[in-house]
């Protein structure tokens, strides 16, 4: 980057002697920087002929990440490339990211970037500003992915990795291979010929926690907006720890991190530590039962893994250590000893009690934990399930994350929440700004803000960690109360999505070359559009009152709100989705939609979401074997997106007809006007099908305008060019997943806008 910047004629001088410099100008404003200049330098000039062991590590490590790097040929300056539009090698439009620091608004590709050196000096500019104030390895570790995220490690090739990426890559195999070299595993010898190493010196570990779903919505109807998002938070919070637990139990680095998200972690470690980590496997499962009686499993494993196994079919790898934990995640506990731990895992638990002396959501007696009724949520509640409602508390108006390491405690009871995180040595606080001290700042991540180090935070984290609230009463608000603001029918609807055929995006969408930083790389573009620009969508939307997210990471989000502003918020993500991942025609997402009371049981509604999602998952249109996903399930129906986008115009469309004649002085049109348009389906119906097979029956739909100009009166004209689009489109399109296929899409528009206008209807309607 600094190459590109500096001076542009200098292009006599190489990337060692402009690296060099950046050395010299850093050193001089940071002393923190200062103090590992001359190693650094030292690395760096003698990168292509090392000196010592130490230096060939890290030279190998480099080709290990991303492979041999060709010589840019002339004064190159490409943008980053975006690692979606290269899966599958489909040959689409180029695109690439502007060269600008990570912001959560920020990180959509688009066509045809150009990258000037006057990009690049501004880049430097501002990266030079920010790295005078470092003052640790962790905010030197977020300062280079906000600057380097989007430029490009190579000018000829690899263009869609970034030099972050390479670094944090290249960082993570050099500490697994200085370990190895220290332990005896790896020789001289073997260093100078590890590209052809067949030997396995790394472990890729993979960590996945199961029974989620019950433990997040395993919390009573009455109350539930206080206790369901901290039971998600705890989730992230609980992988987090275990996470961070072993990178320094196995002394490795956040480098080594390859990805932590939506429950489920990967670790790159070497192999000399196996025995250290089936230890470390135990003793995570004893806390985790100890604290949750079985209810919350991890499932731990690795495989192993030759220096070739990182450079090409990295991502077969990948699947097969997720294939051994999802076998693994089939037989829970095993690793502990199902013998040793037989009472501890199926019981019987306490001694029994009577109803108001056990907690009514876990089950916990008095014996092990304090038990009080809370009189709101109308249950007996130990103090670890009500300590959730202190996070949740927290959560209000937190500006940050603070996460301390402690002296890990013995796990003999579990009073609350930070009882399981100090048993790994870790605390963790939610709080805003002001709540910091200055001692704690070092320790302290922003959320959702990549300006963090001339405060003197640590780093920034992305994640949904929002609730709506009420301002002006300071209170968060309820279910019943988001109800409340959806307009006509008071109801919240409930949405889960997940991306579709993630598995096989990873295992072949990057083909045989993958390498380990092209499956980094693609993990983390998709954890920034699910825990970074959720966040900023909904804030620039106006939502943060309407919707509740329960969780968004990984590939899947789960969320609770009015039931309109779902319904908009679901098109607009999709949407945003697509553009973000370049419009690949593989890289696409389905969801569940349901619509319900605010008082119906939250665990019951999660479930038929979770069905609801499944269906459109596994709908199979006319001729298909397999289904084609990207779908929407709405009002008990599946649809493709082109025909819930149609659905929503159709919707306006009615409710501009309905108004026109409400405002004249005629009679106004109402719920009658919506029922003829929902019988019009029936004339309809062959009309669609016919434009399917490229038909036109000009005479059906002559009796179909007939019939509209009936209904509709002065508007009629409106609606029957709505109706001639579907059928044109349908002609013109030859994507299925584009065309108007199901005839439902005219009782879904009415039914959404008979909800839509409920409580403000005209007479006709009051009946």
């Amino acid at each position: 980057m600094y190459q590109r910047s500096i001076d542009c004629t200098e292009s006599h001088k190489t990337d060692t002697e402009y690296f060099t410099q950046l050395l010299d100008v850093l050193s001089q404003s940071n002393p923190f920087l200062q103090s590992y200049a001359d190693k650094l330098q030292d690395l760096v000039l003698h990168n292509k002929a090392p000196r010592n062991s130490e230096e060939g590590i890290l030279q190998l490590a480099n080709l290990l990440a991303i492979g041999e790097e060709s010589l840019p040929e002339g004064n190159n300056t490409p943008p980053l490339a975006s690692i979606f539009s290269k899966l599958f090698d489909v040959q689409g439009k180029n695109y690439g990211y502007d060269l600008l620091p990570l912001s959560i608004s920020g990180i959509f590709p688009k066509e045809d970037v150009v990258i000037t050196y006057k990009d690049y000096e501004e880049m430097v500019r501002q990266f030079l500003n920010e790295a005078a104030h470092i003052q640790n390895e962790t905010q030197l570790y977020y300062l280079l992915e906000k600057y380097l995220w989007c430029v490009p490690a190579s000018t000829t090739q690899n263009t869609d990795i970034s030099m972050f990426n390479k670094a944090k890559t290249t960082a993570a195999i050099a500490f697994c291979l200085q370990i190895e070299y220290e332990e005896g595993i790896l020789t001289a010898e073997g260093l100078k010929r590890m590209t052809e190493n067949t030997d396995n010196h790394f472990m890729l570990i993979n960590g996945d926690l199961s029974g989620i779903q019950d433990f997040i919505f395993n919390i009573p109807s009455k109350g539930a907006a206080k206790s369901l998002k901290s039971h998600s938070v705890y989730i992230t919070l609980l992988t987090d720890v275990i996470t961070r637990f072993l990178i320094r139990e196995l002394g490795l680095k956040e480098a080594n991190i390859i990805y932590n998200g939506g429950g489920n972690f990967y670790i790159l470690a070497p192999r000399a530590y196996k025995e250290k980590f089936l230890a470390l496997k135990q003793q995570i499962s004893q806390i985790l039962l100890k604290t949750h009686t079985g209810m919350v499993y991890i499932g731990l494993d690795y495989v192993l893994l030759s220096p070739a196994d990182l450079m090409k079919k990295f991502s077969y790898h990948w699947a097969a250590v997720k294939e051994k934990v999802n076998i693994l995640k089939n037989r829970k506990w095993s690793e502990i000893g199902l013998q040793q731990h037989y009472h501890e895992i199926f019981g019987p638990f306490g001694v029994g009690s009577e109803d108001y002396a056990h907690c009514q959501l876990c089950g916990a007696e008095s014996e092990e934990r304090e038990i009080t009724y809370d009189a709101e949520r109308e249950k007996s509640i130990c103090s670890f399930c009500a300590s959730f409602m202190d996070l949740t508390n927290d959560l209000r108006a937190a500006d940050c994350l603070t996460i301390k390491e402690v002296k890990p405690r013995e796990l003999l009871t579990v009073r609350d929440y930070q009882d399981v995180f100090r048993a790994f040595g870790y605390e963790y606080y939610f709080t805003d700004f002001q709540g910091v001290s200055n001692e704690d700042r070092c320790f302290t991540y922003v959320l959702n803000d990549t300006d963090f180090v001339q405060q003197g935070f640590a780093g920034y984290r992305l994640g949904a960690y929002r609730l709506p609230y009420n301002e002006r009463n300071k209170k968060q608000l309820s279910f019943e109360e988001i109800s409340k603001l959806s307009c006509g029918d008071q109801k919240l609807a409930l949405l889960k999505l997940d991306v579709d055929n993630l598995g096989n995006l990873f295992v072949n969408g990057l083909g045989n070359n993958a390498n380990i930083a092209c499956i980094t790389a693609l993990s983390r573009m998709l954890a920034l559009f699910f825990e970074g620009y959720i966040n900023y969508l909904i804030s620039k939307n106006y939502w943060d009152q309407y919707l509740y997210v329960v969780f968004s990471g990984g590939d899947d989000t789960f969320i609770v709100g009015a039931w309109d502003k779902i319904l908009e918020f679901t098109q607009e993500f999709y949407d945003k989705f697509r553009q973000f991942t370049c419009y690949h025609p593989q890289i696409t997402f389905s969801a569940g939609i349901g619509i319900y009371r605010f008082d119906y049981p939250i665990i019951m509604s999660s479930q038929l979401v979770e069905e609801a999602l499944d269906n459109a998952k596994n709908y199979l249109n006319k001729g298909q074997d397999i289904p084609s996903k990207n779908k929407v399930s709405l009002f008990g129906e599946v649809f493709n997106w082109a025909e819930f986008a149609a659905i929503r115009n159709f919707k306006q469309l009615l409710l501009e007809i309905m108004r026109n004649n409400f405002q004249g002085k005629g009679e106004a049109l109402g719920r009658a006007f919506l029922y003829k348009i929902w019988k019009s389906t029936l004339g309809f119906r062959r009309i669609l099908l016919d434009s399917l097979h490229g038909r036109v029956d000009n005479l059906r739909f002559w009796r179909l305008a007939y019939y509209l100009r009936d209904v509709a009166r002065k508007d009629a004209e409106k609606l029957i060019s709505a109706y001639r689009k579907i059928v044109v489109d349908n002609l013109m399109e030859k994507s299925t997943d584009k065309q108007i296929e199901n005839i439902m899409i005219i009782p879904a528009a009415v039914k959404w806008a008979q909800m839509e206008t409920r409580g403000v209807r005209g007479k006709e309607d009051e009946r």
